[in-house]
């Protein structure tokens, strides 16, 4: 029987013999890892494809109906187009700081394979001591070991300060880069009300860009590092065992690395989702947080509950598809890149010892063949395991890309915001009367002019298309308040909202100041955090009020003409700091940002039921001031006690119809 034959061959057979065993049973074993990989190739795809049904079956939320419309996040040259537009911003030239650490990182990578090398060398030499029984040569080598330490330890920890270093300027440059493009203008708002791209911006901002820049980093020296010690390795070993092994070793570089690259492909979009619902879960999270109060009043905890363990369990689903995934490419990474990776070394390096006719080792002793052995077998081993780090890194560079993706997505949504463009489902439109407007957003003009606020034939409409009312048109000039009126939903926070130039214009021609002279004073103020001097002068710095020449007295009569000078000496004065939206009351916030109003002095302010919690006579001592500074207000407000402050109304009736009129001794009071 042969196999009888090749068992006992195993005891007696001479050398070229049992290498040529030694082949047929690694071709053996290579066969049935290949036919391993291929049934597992096989049922990752019949796995996908019934994800996809059950996906097509199930209930899909409105974020995974949006998934299909975006870019596949995969190794390709899309990828390497993005992750390079986003490093021109990360590294901005050849003279920075981020050049000089990638400088740094790579001599200390060249080092470091110089010290391996050293490392294998001078420890051959200890154990070609220790096994010739030379004290001397045992001393000398191990010496050498000793006093190289510190020379070594510094290596690799430079290594360490460079990589952690890198990721901290890259992530600082494109924090900044993105910070900028997201507060420049109104764009913070308009990614969040206007365009619907975009679900959790704040996680992008920070989580996703700080995985990104990590990730980067890290792909950096995975990728470097190895690279650099195949080219050494194969440099050193074709001199020592022929260019035949370290070209084995490379092509099965390529033939592995192509196939794991294709197996991998689902982790770049599977990150992209993971990120998603971790956005998602935070999400609901915090507006539990922020909503507690009415949450609780309603008794709500029960449906939250519910909310928050329903996406939760999307959350974990995802996850758990997402190891098990990552458990059968691990099965399959570890075969291919490690222990097969391990059988084409022994493969190589076993050619000149094994072959009895090799020139190399026609008249080396047992001590030279041992010391070649080792010193070949571990380069060759860390050579292998560098072709395996190579390989391994594919899986990094997928799951970078759906960071890419993610970062790229942002960057591009931003651009476009800044550019005045936005992306938002629009309702079908509706008959208002016998019209029909064509809805084209930003078709409106805007004409910048003081003392006067101007709408000519200008359609309120809000951002999704539902036309509010179809043709507004009337003139306010300086010293005429206007009190707008009207039930819930008519129009006239949205009036306001394309006043400030939140919402952009869908036709008609607006005549207004610029953006900083006009003032929105809502019925829940903001409070920032900071001291209590910021709180009158936001949105301004200590400095900015300093360059208008405003004092600290002037501030402390402005709270003293809205009864708040008693929270100076409260509080304990000007540059105490506390959580002031929790401190101060609800009609203390709202006396505080009529401060702030006469602090800034704005040529036209919006007053949306901002006095609801003052009492009367401070209400009208509020409007009387505003009228001696000569601040124009646009008042929304269900007290008749406000009508004798204005000159104008402007009346919505919800159904797109809506008069303006002066106020005359004829004039109907609505309100209470």
């Amino acid at each position: 029987d042969a196999r009888v034959c090749a068992g006992r061959a195993r005891v007696v057979v001479p050398a070229p013999i049992m290498a040529a065993l030694s082949k047929l049973v690694t071709a053996k074993h290579s066969a049935l890892g290949a036919a391993a990989v291929f049934v597992l190739f096989a049922l990752s795809r019949r796995r996908g494809k019934n994800a996809a049904l059950s996906k097509n079956d199930g209930k899909v939320s409105l974020q995974n109906e949006k998934e299909g419309k975006k870019e596949k996040a995969v190794v390709d040259g899309v990828f390497f187009g993005r992750i390079w537009q986003i490093l021109k911003i990360m590294v901005p030239g050849m003279v920075s700081q981020e050049t000089a650490y990638l400088m740094l990182i790579a001599a200390m990578l060249v080092a470091r394979t110089y010290c391996d090398v050293w490392m294998i060398q001078n420890g051959t030499m200890i154990e070609s001591a220790i096994i010739g029984r030379s004290t001397k040569d045992f001393k000398r080598y191990l010496f050498n070991f000793v006093a190289a330490m510190p020379a070594i330890s510094l290596v690799n920890n430079f290594l360490k300060f460079g990589l952690n270093q890198l990721k901290l300027r890259f992530r600082v440059r494109l924090t900044t880069y993105l910070y900028e493009e997201y507060l420049k203008g109104y764009t913070y708002y308009k990614m969040g009300n206007l365009d619907n791209r975009i679900a959790n911006a704040d996680q992008l901002l920070t989580q996703d860009v700080e995985k990104f820049c990590n990730s980067v980093v890290d792909l950096y020296s995975n990728l470097s590092k190895p690279l650099l010690d195949i080219f050494l390795y194969i440099f050193k070993l074709a001199s020592a065992i022929g260019a035949q092994g370290p070209t084995s070793m490379m092509a099965y570089l390529i033939v592995s690395g192509l196939f794991l690259t294709r197996l991998r492909r689902p982790i770049g979009k599977m990150t992209v989702s993971e990120q998603r619902y971790e956005g998602e879960y935070r999400y609901v999270n915090s507006r539990l947080i922020t909503n507690s109060e009415e949450i609780a009043f309603y008794h709500g905890n029960s449906r939250e509950k519910q909310t928050i363990h329903t996406t939760f369990k999307r959350l974990v689903d995802h996850l758990h598809n997402f190891i098990v995934f990552r458990f059968t490419m691990g099965f399959v990474d570890s075969i291919i890149a490690k222990y097969l990776a391990t059988v084409v070394g022994y493969l190589v390096v076993s050619r000149p010892f094994l072959n009895l006719s090799h020139t190399r080792h026609l008249k080396s002793n047992h001590a030279e063949l041992l010391e070649d052995y080792y010193q070949s077998g571990r380069m060759l081993l860390r050579m292998s395991q560098a072709l395996g780090r190579i390989v391994l890194a594919g899986r990094e560079m997928t799951r970078l890309s759906g960071f890419t993706a993610r970062i790229t997505e942002l960057m591009q949504v931003l651009k476009e915001l800044n550019s005045g463009k936005y992306e938002r489902t629009m309702v079908s439109q509706q008959d208002r009367g016998s019209k029909r407007i064509p809805l084209i957003p930003g078709s409106g003009e805007i004409i910048i002019m003081d003392h006067v606020i101007k709408f000519e034939h200008v359609p309120l409409v809000t951002p999704n298309g539902d036309v509010l009312i179809p043709d507004l048109s009337f003139e306010v000039k300086s010293g005429a308040n206007v009190l707008v009126c009207g039930p819930n939903g008519c129009g006239k926070s949205s009036l306001f909202r394309c006043l400030g130039e939140l919402w952009p214009l869908f036709g008609g021609r607006l005549t207004k100041p610029d953006r900083g002279k006009l003032f929105y004073v809502p019925q829940r103020p903001y409070m920032t955090l900071g001291t209590l001097r910021d709180q009158v002068i936001y949105p301004d710095t200590v400095e900015e009020q300093r360059r208008k020449g405003i004092s600290d007295q002037v501030l402390k009569e402005y709270l003293d003409n809205v009864q708040l000078g008693h929270i100076l000496e409260r509080e304990g004065g000007w540059d105490s700091i506390q959580d002031w939206m929790d401190v101060l009351s609800g009609g203390e916030k709202q006396r505080m940002a009529m401060a702030r109003l006469f602090y800034h002095k704005p040529q036209f302010a919006i007053l949306d039921e901002c006095t609801s919690a003052v009492s009367v006579d401070v209400e009208g001592y509020i409007y009387s001031h505003c009228r001696k500074v000569g601040i124009t207000l646009f008042t929304v407000s269900h007290r008749k006690s406000l009508w004798t402050h204005h000159e104008y109304y402007l009346h919505m009736d919800g159904r797109g119809n809506y008069e303006f009129k002066p106020i005359t001794a004829d004039t109907v009071e609505f309100g209470s």
